[in-house]
């Protein structure tokens, strides 16, 4: 297969029509860090006797801008807007090139893809996410007493947090006794009530599911996901019991 492609070099940028994407590069799917932790960013592949190794980070506007790029035994060629950072540094040796990100910070978040490419060949990697968690983020779920058919239950999700603002994407699952769990809303509920401390910087917001002339077949265990502060949360669940 031939692809229409860039490689890139540490001093030209050469556009060819006859690549060949035989390169595997490997790379994890996601990192999660807290604000000032260090992270290494791995990146494996095929060994190359002559290639240039290069790391990206896509931007939120869609673009791609490069970090670093090496060729063979040379030094590092950096963007000098990382460089200035004197945060970023590689690790380079056979079959790897890991990008080592120090003193983390919020503005690091984003996607970092790893490409490798030879005269003749190109490898890019599915790109590594880099999230933020939260040390001050809980999330409670509402107990539920032994129900009869035909009640209605509203459960709630709870989620309390600290310095993170933002909308919070709410799902719901159902897990029952034979079943695989599965999605109950996918789009992720974005409307709860929520309370702001001017006090504490800490804010609460609830998240409901109302569910109406329950039967037996909505017997199972409830949990919710909440997507919030670069992270995802689950609940312990919410067990519905009926009464025989």
């Amino acid at each position: 297969m031939r692809y229409y492609i860039i490689i890139l070099f540490p001093s030209i940028i050469a556009w060819s029509s006859n690549v060949t994407s035989d390169v595997d590069v490997v790379q994890e799917d996601v990192k999660a860090v807290r604000a000032g932790e260090d992270v290494n960013l791995t990146c494996s592949f095929s060994k190359l006797l002559q290639s240039t190794k290069a790391w990206f980070k896509q931007m939120a506007d869609g673009k791609s801008l490069q970090i670093v790029s090496l060729y063979l035994n040379q030094q590092p060629s950096w963007n000098k807007d990382f460089e200035k950072m004197n945060r970023f540094n590689v690790i380079k040796g056979d079959g790897h090139f890991n990008l080592t990100i120090l003193k983390t910070t919020p503005a690091d978040s984003g996607t970092y893809y790893c490409v490798v490419a030879s005269y003749y060949s190109i490898g890019m990697g599915a790109g590594t996410r880099l999230i933020f968690k939260d040390g001050h983020t809980t999330l409670q779920q509402s107990l539920i007493d032994t129900l009869h058919p035909g009640d209605s239950v509203n459960l709630q999700c709870s989620i309390f947090t600290e310095s993170c603002a933002g909308e919070h994407s709410v799902y719901w699952f159902r897990q029952s006794s034979g079943d695989s769990q599965g999605v109950l809303y996918t789009k992720g509920e974005r409307n709860g009530q929520c309370n702001k401390s001017s006090e504490s910087q800490t804010q609460s917001c609830v998240y409901s599911l109302l569910k109406s002339n329950i039967s037996h077949s909505d017997t199972g265990i409830y949990y919710c996901a909440v997507a919030a502060c670069g992270e995802i949360l689950f609940g312990k669940g919410t067990q519905l019991n009926f009464r025989e």
